[in-house]
């Protein structure tokens, strides 16, 4: 399985090699759980978004016929079960995208307890800190949550828990509370802001499950 036409190695027109050439996916047979896999088998994190109708243009060649019937627990789209041909012919038009979140962990360093710390992020694999000029108690608490460390307490600035190293991601989330992970909150990508290991995003949990 491949990904082409976006603009990272994590989002793209979703296309299947048949052991003879490429097949561009019919949106109609990629689903959520499709989705997961793929990202999960790119290491790109989980699925964020399955746009429709050639959202990543129009492939060339044949079209996958057969829907993907993932669990969504699969390491890879070859282990999921697969349907019967489609009697209704999906053209061009209709080929599935797919945009993973590229978040593959999240975690909280230099703090007294494992429930505080800076925050830091890994994308495609790499470790680094995150850009603190968004960052807000609302993303925080989605944080503390997955890391099972109860709710935010305050969000300290001034780099409390001492500098990053590695990059600092500049990626800001717009998480409205109620999300099980970062990954699944809205992100946008900061301009030319003030991003600098002095300026890292950080936070103090509760420390208590609720």
């Amino acid at each position: 399985v491949r990904l082409v036409g976006g603009n990272s190695p994590c989002s793209g027109r979703v296309e299947i090699h048949d052991r003879t050439q490429w097949n561009t996916v019919c949106d109609s047979d990629f689903g959520p759980k499709a989705a997961d896999v793929v990202c999960r088998e790119f290491q790109c994190g989980a699925a964020l978004s399955v746009p429709r109708a050639a959202h990543f243009g129009e492939g060339v060649g044949p079209m996958w016929d057969r829907e993907l019937q993932c669990a969504g627990n699969e390491s890879s789209l070859v282990f999921c079960p697969m349907g019967s041909p489609r009697d209704q012919p999906c053209t061009h038009t209709d080929a599935a995208g797919l945009t993973c979140t590229q978040f593959t962990g999240f975690r909280l360093v230099n703090g007294s307890t494992a429930c505080e710390g800076r925050v830091e992020v890994r994308v495609l694999g790499t470790w680094g800190s995150l850009c603190a000029s968004r960052w807000d108690l609302l993303d925080a608490h989605v944080l503390c949550r997955h890391l099972d460390c109860g709710f935010a307490e305050s969000i300290p600035r001034g780099g409390p828990f001492g500098r990053g190293t590695g990059p600092v991601w500049r990626d800001s989330f717009h998480c409205d509370g109620t999300e099980a992970h970062l990954g699944q909150c809205p992100v946008t990508t900061l301009g030319a802001s003030l991003c600098s290991h002095e300026n890292n995003a950080a936070v103090i949990c509760s420390g208590e499950c609720w």
